[in-house]
């Protein structure tokens, strides 16, 4: 069905008053409608106030106003003429169109938000306070400070005090008797005495002259069979690495240590700095932690430990030794 109005009497229509001007300027529809790129179809039918073609009201109004600048004519006054025979309520329904209201969110909704916010808030707290306490816990973070090689030393000199040194060989006394079958009976050595007297658990001084005891020589080998033994004892004890109560411990790089004997005592802590050399003694067996463990060298009973074996990805060592 044709979309097409009759104007109020004695009044002309939008279209009549564009074709009356478009003929009145000589211009022909074809020219027009190239010029308002539109089909001549279709400019023809709005000079007929025909708008079959245009549904929608908003670009009827805008095709007429092309036309009539075109025409070079007041285009309210195309726009006026159309209203008149058409209406205008398509402008008024659109301007009076409704809002749609922004409801809040619902009671539920707005619980839900506040448990949610809530738990990120947990979750986030907890994930720092697990942060924070295994960086407390990490090797290198310790309240101690490094325990310098010398410190080391003098504390395992006051927990082992060095034996004496044994006291240079005095030249012997030749003290020789004749008897009546011309045998000659010699007497005991005086280093010899000085020897018993040490190995016996004297403070090393030499003794006077007159105290010197002369020996049988049953007496003298037996006072030689333990000169023997107690330098045996004494080299044991000199040599306290062989016999597991003492270790070394070479750093190439910085390295965070702690080291504890069998009495719970700790013997080594702290940061130690790189190219040092610590010497520790204690109660075996010993349990160790080291940081930067591959760069940590370890003698123990005249044997390098493989640290390989007990560093972890985290090139952490954790282990005991002189079990």
């Amino acid at each position: 069905m044709s979309e097409q109005h009759a104007s109020p009497a004695g009044e002309p229509g939008a279209g009549e008053m564009l074709r009356d001007e478009r003929e009145r300027q000589r211009l022909h529809l074809e020219d027009a409608a190239e010029q308002l790129n539109l089909r001549p179809s279709l400019v023809a039918d709005m000079e007929r106030d025909n708008y079959e073609q245009i549904p929608i009201p908003t670009y009827r109004r805008g095709y007429l106003r092309a036309y009539a600048r075109l025409l070079g004519i007041d285009d309210r006054m195309i726009v006026a003429a159309y209203d008149r025979v058409h209406g205008r309520n398509d402008l008024d329904e659109r301007r009076v169109a409704p809002i749609s209201s922004i409801k809040p969110p619902s009671r539920m909704g707005a619980i839900a938000f506040r448990v949610v916010t809530v738990a990120v808030v947990v979750i986030l707290a907890v994930m720092t306070l697990l942060w924070w306490e295994g960086r407390e816990s990490a090797p290198g973070y310790g309240d101690d400070s490094a325990m310098p090689e010398q410190n080391v030393t003098q504390q395992n000199s006051a927990d082992n005090p060095a034996l004496p040194p044994t006291p240079e060989a005095q030249p012997a006394v030749d003290n020789t008797s004749s008897d009546g079958s011309g045998n000659m009976t010699d007497s005991a050595p005086v280093d010899t005495a000085i020897a018993t007297r040490v190995a016996g658990g004297s403070d090393g001084a030499i003794p006077e002259p007159g105290s010197l005891q002369v020996d049988t020589p049953e007496g003298r080998n037996g006072a030689t069979g333990g000169l023997v033994d107690t330098a045996g004892d004494e080299k044991a004890a000199a040599d306290p690495i062989t016999s597991g109560r003492s270790m070394k411990m070479n750093f190439g790089s910085e390295s965070w240590v702690d080291v504890r004997d069998a009495n719970g005592t700790t013997v080594l802590r702290g940061l130690q700095q790189s190219g040092t050399t610590a010497t520790i003694e204690g109660v075996p067996p010993f349990r160790l932690t080291v940081g930067n463990a591959n760069q940590v060298t370890i003698d123990y009973k005249g044997e390098r430990v493989d640290m390989s074996q007990h560093a972890g990805s985290s090139n952490v060592a954790r282990f005991t030794l002189g079990e």
